[in-house]
């Protein structure tokens, strides 16, 4: 998404509809054709659309897509090559500029631009001819779906190649379908819309993410349904009715058959109001392309094949594995024989961050080793499998936001089974709750009892990031400028101070406890050139006590993360990596690395401010200023809980050992040495992400001509899975425990798209290595 430069920011939107057709069109017009460059402007699309945008930012609002969200179309015109594009609403000119100099660079033949107000016609056609388009854009006056069958019956319009739309928002889904029915979007086109998200168009957004099985019943229940504006504004289904009086749409039927792959994107309004509304789709049909794979039905499907067809291949892999590990090996390796056999419990035992400890303790130690999880369908637990577990448990779930039974039934189990140390890596209840589990378990086993896990104390220091930055900021460490918002005056008090201050200091806000709206907000870049402007969008947050924000100092360098096991208030374990965009790719940073180093120190400090009773995992969110190895490092907040990084401690044998101590608290010796991942440390990926996301959807694109997947992109992608396969290790296969790998791709997850499949619940990620789904 990037940034957004205040200083080409448009002016500020009027309330209601006042933003619009009250002859700022027509000033344009006369702004720019009285404009002193005005020989300079002629024959070059660029400078027409700098004249309009200075108009939008000196003068008046002006409803255009703007620079930011135009670049996504213009990207998507270089890539796509359209022969025809075709968009809805012209209003000034400015996007059949825009994009109509972008299609003529791309080798296109014509751009229409359908415009229903009759004045605003005149000003696209006056701007367009300024511009020196007018041998590719044709500008048609009239309602879009009659000017569209008008075209086509015209044979002017055969098929469009690509559509962006950005006119009159309950006609999107009805002209869409008139398209569909004529023939003139079919297999291959590409669709851009915008402002489906801000203000909103349910009816559309629910149209083109529906199967063809659900828009058949649709319309054999409800007709055309045409005059669906349900979940629209008020305000844009009445914005023309004062000019036009009440809508009428047309009552196509569309095409079911068709099938869309959609993206939504993030961007800017002209006025610097980040949004999240450009959708891009690609038409297809079923069963055809790597755009069945993202529809509900057929994602499931072919995921659930992929795991039956790999299969011979994962119990072949296993088999060789466990052979030579019981050659060469052998699994398990005692190393403090005279140590009395103790029980101890590892709960999120199916994660690679409890499989992986739950491992070590098992190999390179004579203790019992319990295993605890929720699972939902019985039996599938890759956990339940590991020859690292003496028993599993089976943790009740959460009913909705009631954690109380996951509570009560391990409770329940450290009761009942004596268990001497509880070991957290579960993903099940929040920080808080485990916190409350470690107080109540204490209770019931006695002084003997300890657990791997934060008390409420601490918990209250670091659950939420403003907490959590406060207490940093009170150890004397170094941190960003923050601040916890209650009111819009607060917040107006600190970006005003910076203006006169700095005003190269920008500010980003998120809810405080990650709330739903932090992905709305995006990176918005605080405060704004102008203060009135900045002051409005406060206001729209509706900041109170009962929702405060977290206002911080926004710096652009790179993201690191720390992954930390803390005992009585010293660093036993700690390793650092690089954020990637793919979270489940992991390679740790080197010890000698200055900024490991620094982190490191950082986390030594915050752990024995902590204290004696300060012991748990703790991971630490770094923002730096630039890439250099010595640019500054910012901590910006934490996480609670072992993460799936942990794997790349799997191969050191003294991470088991740092555990064991607490089993004898009284005679706890600290190690001498924190311990590190090993140098050079294997970078860990998880083989059937990457099989999917990196050879399955490449090649299939590739092969159906579907999303103009290159032969280069799916090289490299080849390449980089080679690359995987040969120097890095999966992050779940072990050659002495390879049952947790077989049911995980082959019992776990092939069972969990079916039952997605069978219940209707649709998802949009899943994380192999926390065993988490992401549904929509």
């Amino acid at each position: 998404m990037g940034t957004f430069d205040q200083s080409k920011a448009y002016a500020a939107q009027e309330e209601g509809t006042n933003f619009f057709d009250d002859g700022r069109e027509i000033e344009l017009l006369h702004f720019v054709y009285s404009h002193p460059d005005l020989d300079g402007f002629r024959g070059s699309p660029a400078k027409v659309l700098g004249a309009i945008d200075e108009y939008g930012r000196t003068k008046k609002y002006l409803m255009n897509v703007g620079e930011a969200k135009g670049k996504i179309v213009t990207d998507l015109i270089a890539e796509v090559k359209p022969e025809i594009m075709v968009e809805l609403g012209g209003y000034v000119g400015y996007s059949c500029i825009l994009f109509g100099e972008a299609l003529r660079k791309a080798g296109g033949q014509r751009y229409f631009s359908l415009e229903r107000n009759p004045e605003f016609g005149a000003v696209i056609m006056a701007l367009v001819d300024l511009a020196g388009l007018s041998d590719i854009v044709k500008v048609v006056v009239g309602s879009s779906d009659e000017s569209i069958a008008r075209l086509h019956s015209a044979g002017q319009l055969k098929r469009i190649d690509l559509l962006f739309l950005d006119h009159y928002k309950p006609a999107y889904t009805t002209d869409l379908k008139l398209c569909e029915e004529l023939g003139i979007i079919s297999v291959g086109s590409v669709m851009a819309a915008d402002n489906v998200i801000k203000p909103g168009n349910p009816p559309y957004l629910k149209y083109v993410r529906s199967t063809v099985e659900t828009k058949k019943a649709k319309y054999e229940e409800d007709g055309a349904d045409a005059s669906n504006v349900k979940g629209i504004r008020e305000a844009n289904v009445k914005m023309y009715e004062k000019r036009y009086g009440e809508a009428k749409f047309n009552q196509s039927k569309g095409n079911p058959n068709l099938v869309y792959d959609s993206k939504l994107i993030n961007s800017f309004e002209p006025t610097g109001v980040p949004v999240c509304h450009v959708l891009t789709m690609s038409a297809g049909v079923p069963v055809r392309g790597i755009h069945f794979y993202n529809q509900h039905v057929p994602k499931n499907v072919l995921l659930i094949f992929f795991s039956l067809a790999t299969l011979p291949v994962s119990i072949a892999l296993a088999c060789l594995g466990f052979l030579h590990s019981r050659i060469y090996r052998g699994s398990r390796t005692i190393v403090d024989g005279h140590q009395p056999c103790k029980r101890i419990l590892v709960t999120g035992i199916s994660t690679t961050s409890g499989l992986t400890i739950a491992r070590l303790l098992n190999r390179y130690s004579r203790h019992r080793i319990f295993g605890a999880d929720v699972e939902i369908i019985p039996l599938t637990s890759p956990g339940r499998y590991s020859r690292s577990v003496a028993k599993f448990f089976r943790l009740d779930a959460p009913e909705g936001d009631n954690a109380e039974p996951s509570v009560d039934s391990l409770l329940s189990i450290i009761r009942k089974e004596k268990i001497d140390l509880w070991i957290n890596c579960s993903t099940i209840v929040t920080a808080v709750e485990d916190a409350e589990i470690k107080r109540l378990a204490g209770q019931i086993r006695g002084p003997g009892f300890k657990s791997v896990q934060f008390s409420e104390d601490a918990v209250r220091r670091f659950h939420e990031k403003d907490q959590f930055i406060g207490y940093i900021r009170s150890l004397g460490l170094q941190t960003l400028e923050s601040h916890r918002c209650t009111d819009e005056e607060e917040v107006m008090q600190v970006l005003l101070v910076v203006e006169n201050r700095n005003k190269d200091r920008k500010f980003v806000m998120k809810q405080v406890g990650e709330g739903a709206r932090d992905k709305a907000l995006g990176v918005t870049l605080l405060p704004f050139s102008d203060a009135e402007e900045t002051k409005r969008y406060i206001k729209k947050l509706k900041i109170s006590k009962e929702d405060p924000y977290h206002l911080q100092q926004y710096i652009s360098g790179p993201e690191y993360r720390t992954h930390t096991l803390i005992i009585h208030g010293r660093v036993i374990s700690f390793v650092a990596y690089r954020s990637t965009s793919i979270p489940i790719h992991y390679t740790a940073l080197p010890p000698i690395s200055p900024l490991s180093k620094y982190m490191l120190e950082f986390t030594e400090t915050v752990a024995r401010e902590g204290g004696h009773g300060f012991t748990g995992h703790l991971g630490i969110i770094f923002q730096a200023e630039s890439e250099s190895e010595d640019a500054e490092i910012y901590p910006v907040s934490c996480n609670l809980g072992a993460h799936t990084s942990i794997i790349l401690h799997q191969q050191t044998e003294q991470l088991a050992h740092a555990y064991l101590p607490l089993l004898n608290d009284s005679q706890f010796e600290i190690p001498s040495t924190i311990i590190r991942s090993q140098t050079p440390s294997p970078s860990y990926y998880w083989i059937g992400h990457d099989l999917v996301t990196l050879l399955c959807i490449p090649i299939l694109s590739n092969f159906v001509g579907y999303g103009n997947v290159k032969k280069e992109i799916v090289e490299e992608s080849i390449l980089e899975l080679w690359e995987h396969l040969r120097y890095w290790k999966d992050g779940t296969f072990v050659d002495w425990d390879p049952l947790p790998f077989l049911v995980l791709y082959h019992v776990y997850w092939p069972l969990q798209f079916l039952r997605a499949l069978m219940k209707g619940r649709r998802w949009t990620a899943i994380d192999v290595s926390t065993m988490q789904m992401a549904e929509e």
